[in-house]
């Protein structure tokens, strides 16, 4: 579903676990990170979810990693901290993903950022918690 001219997100949940999922497609700017984010928060408050799953393969970020701190503190204000936080990344955007991860573990989130797409969904599920 389009979110923007440019950007579209899928969104699912995974079969057999209180996990929602997102994959974005296409170019992601700092103004719809944001919107989305705190969409996403409200979302998972409103669903009681255990754990968000983003992946971000298919997915150009236009921002930089300061901006990208802006839509980690709407994380970090406004998601439950039990919920556990998954992220898939491409080369392109690898450390957004790390950054991103890193600023919630010190929040005291469980999150984290992988490759590929069975390691993150493990980690979603909460077979491979750190």
């Amino acid at each position: 579903m389009p979110v923007a001219p440019d950007l579209t997100l899928d969104r699912f949940e995974l079969e057999g676990a209180n996990v929602f999922c997102a994959r974005l497609i296409g170019t992601n700017r700092v103004r719809d990170s944001l919107a989305n984010a705190r969409r996403l928060a409200e979302r998972v408050i409103a669903e009681n979810r255990d754990a968000i799953l983003l992946d971000y393969r298919q997915c150009a970020l236009e921002h930089t990693l300061e901006e990208f701190v802006q839509v980690g503190g709407v994380f970090v204000e406004a998601m439950p901290r039990h919920v556990r936080m998954s992220y898939v990344y491409s080369p392109a955007n690898m450390m957004h993903a790390v950054y991103m991860t890193k600023m919630l573990h010190k929040a005291g989130f469980k999150a984290r950022a992988f490759d590929n797409w069975d390691a993150a969904e493990r980690f979603a599920r909460g077979a491979d918690t750190p």
